[in-house]
């Protein structure tokens, strides 16, 4: 098979890249991993947030009728 039709080998080592320009594909992985992680966690955080919210609503709506039922 001609070289230009060859499929890129997955290997850093087998394709002659450098052991820094590997480290740095390393530390970029580690980064995606870590920005991941980090979604999942904002996502969580935000539905805690809007529950949070919701049982705010609840508490405010049940005082202000506790209010009128005072006066």
């Amino acid at each position: 098979m001609p070289s230009h039709v060859r499929q890129p080998s997955l290997s850093a080592n087998a394709a002659g890249q450098s052991p820094a320009l590997v480290a740095r594909v390393n530390e970029k992985k580690a980064e995606l991993e870590n920005l991941l992680e980090l979604r999942r966690l904002s996502a969580a955080a935000a539905t805690q947030m809007e529950a949070l919210e919701q049982k705010l609503a609840t508490l405010s709506d049940g005082t202000e009728g506790w209010s009128y039922l005072s006066v």
